[in-house]
């Protein structure tokens, strides 16, 4: 029979957990039977279980937990699942988990009928009066579920492994508990972090780990996983991750070729890179190391000049933290190596800019919008860059073409945050050759359609306040604030609309709270110290704003303080 022909069953499932049984076929289903614990995140899908994919390239049968939440597979539901989940095995039995369901494969081994256990990266416990120091997962322990969580003597089965890192605290605790007080073998897996399962994910070497294990070969298999990690692609990977964090920039290259030579695919060292480089520079720059926070950056950019990644990464990486002058080369570097990609070329225009080089940076902007064309970012950036510099006809045509590629025009955004951002370019466009009561109209639809960009609520009021709507733009500068707290420009619109709507109390009480939370800002100093510090008293209740005939009837009855 083939394994299309076998029908997948529920064995067991309750408000914790759902157990699948996926029947193999052949020889590989009669002589194993592989018991899975999916790890964390994996949920309930059918019938997928954690691991099905190299279980069907072995053939054994399978059965799997899977959990409806990050529970540890509560002990009672596991305990009534077990009779059926032992009616269902065939020849040797196995357990194999990651992470909480690595723990599960210990706990429950030998309860639904296992005699071998393989974990890779378990917890010992999750329960804080057992495992203080790791509070990684305290938040779902919950007394009543998980009473005596500990794996104790004989729970694992008659012979347990474990694949965990004795470089990473809190898996080298744990492993060391478990192997202490339940027996289970450590198999060491240095670098790899919380990512060990990565060191099994090809069937083929799944295969013979299962076969060691099931031999309760612990020599063998401790030099099985002594090979692998010299012919793993993610061992190098990782142990490269491993020697970035720790300073050591051009031993993580070294591994990183390593590893790409061994067939990782260069976008995953890419992403790798992008985290570790933006990583290790904020934790020198926090211990107060800015030069050496600059050195990392130019250290890996000098270290792999072939590498578009990691000139670009360099080039951003300096420009963030405002590394203008550093930031060029790689920048250029990178544009040598790759002339299509549009956000080397806004990088650039911004080192250039911060250099007082607008011309450069322009002409710059015009090559990459031709090289990298139906890039919105830079069009949108080349947008602001020429309406700055006063070439508001060119800026308008950058953001009617992004509207235009995105089928959309004034009349509202509905697309991406690129499209947005092209709308409120286009208003300041219109804004700037004066047709304000256009400008307005189009940021009323940006909002209408629901941007919730803090800077499009700030521009808004600064133009209705600009036409001398103060109470329109009220509610518009407090959206702004709503969305940034800390905005200077946007509380000092606020002070200023309600001063000009006679409420000047709370003008001075708005500056302020603003002044107070914003010492640096000298603007806004500016006008809290202009508007003078507020009373003592409290301020009375404030109802809505009032509309416009309102305030009028208000003012035409009021008293002429000249009078």
């Amino acid at each position: 029979m083939s394994q299309a022909t076998l029908a997948n069953t529920t064995l067991y499932e309750d408000e914790h957990l759902v157990v699948i049984h996926r029947p193999g076929a052949g020889e590989a289903a009669a002589a194993l039977t592989l018991v899975t614990f999916a790890d964390l995140t994996f949920r309930p899908n059918g019938d997928k279980v954690w691991g099905q994919e190299v279980a069907g390239k072995l053939g054994c049968n399978t059965i799997g937990f899977v959990a409806r939440r990050e529970n540890w597979f509560p002990a009672a539901s596991v305990a009534a699942a077990a009779p059926a989940v032992r009616a269902a095995l065939r020849g040797r039995v196995a357990t194999y988990g990651y992470s909480m369901g690595g723990y599960a494969a210990l706990k429950y081994a030998a309860l639904v009928g296992a005699g071998h256990a393989l974990a890779v990266c378990p917890q010992s416990s999750i329960a804080p009066g057992e495992v203080p120091w790791d509070a990684r997962f305290h938040r779902f322990h919950h007394p009543v579920l998980h009473a005596g969580m500990s794996v104790a003597p004989g729970e694992a089965g008659a012979f347990a492994v474990l694949l965990a890192d004795p470089y990473m605290p809190e898996d080298r605790r744990h492993a060391a508990r478990l192997r202490d007080e339940a027996g289970v073998h450590w198999l060491r897996t240095p670098f790899m972090d919380h990512a060990a399962i990565w060191l099994l994910v090809e069937s083929g070497f799944l295969r013979q780990v299962l076969e060691r294990l099931l031999a309760s070969d612990l020599e063998g298999l401790t030099g099985l996983l002594r090979a692998r990690r010299h012919a793993s692609p993610h061992w190098f990977r990782h142990a490269g991750n491993a020697a970035f964090r720790r300073g050591h920039v051009a031993m993580a290259n070294r591994l990183w070729r390593k590893a790409l030579a061994l067939g990782l695919p260069p976008g995953v060292t890419e992403q790798d890179l992008g985290r570790l480089l933006r990583e290790r520079m904020r934790r020198l720059r926090d211990a107060g190391r800015r030069e050496a926070a600059r050195d990392v950056a130019l250290q890996q950019a000098a270290l792999r000049p072939e590498d578009f990644a990691s000139q670009a990464q360099a080039g951003h990486a300096l420009l963030g933290m405002s590394e203008a002058e550093a930031a060029e080369a790689p920048f250029r570097a990178a544009l040598k190596l790759r002339g299509d990609v549009g956000h080397i070329y806004q990088g650039l225009s911004l080192v250039l800019g911060a250099q007082g080089r607008m011309a450069e940076a322009i002409t710059l902007c015009r090559r990459g919008v031709k090289e990298a064309p139906g890039d919105a970012k830079l069009q949108v950036h080349f947008g602001h860059l020429l309406l700055n510099n006063g070439k508001v006809d060119e800026a308008e045509a950058q953001f009617r073409a992004v509207l235009s590629q995105a089928g959309l025009s004034e009349a509202g955004p509905n697309g991406s945050g690129d499209n947005s951002q092209a709308l409120l370019g286009l208003s300041h466009t219109l804004a700037a050759r004066g047709d304000r009561e256009e400008a307005i109209h189009v940021a009323r639809q940006l909002i209408a359609e629901g941007n919730t960009d803090p800077q499009a609520f700030l521009w808004l009021g600064q133009l209705l306040l600009f036409i001398g709507e103060p109470a329109e733009a009220e509610p518009v500068f407090r959206d702004a604030l709503a969305g940034a707290p800390d905005s200077g420009p946007a509380a000092i619109g606020l002070a200023r609309a309600l001063e000009r709507t006679g409420r000047l109390e709370a003008a001075r009480r708005t500056a302020a709270e603003a002044a107070a939370r914003l010492p640096r800002d000298a603007k806004v100093q500016a006008i809290a110290k202009r508007l003078g510090p507020p009373s003592a008293a409290p301020m009375p209740e404030v109802g809505p704003t009032p509309s416009r005939l309102r305030r009028w009837v208000t003012a035409f009855f009021s008293r002429d303080e000249a009078s």
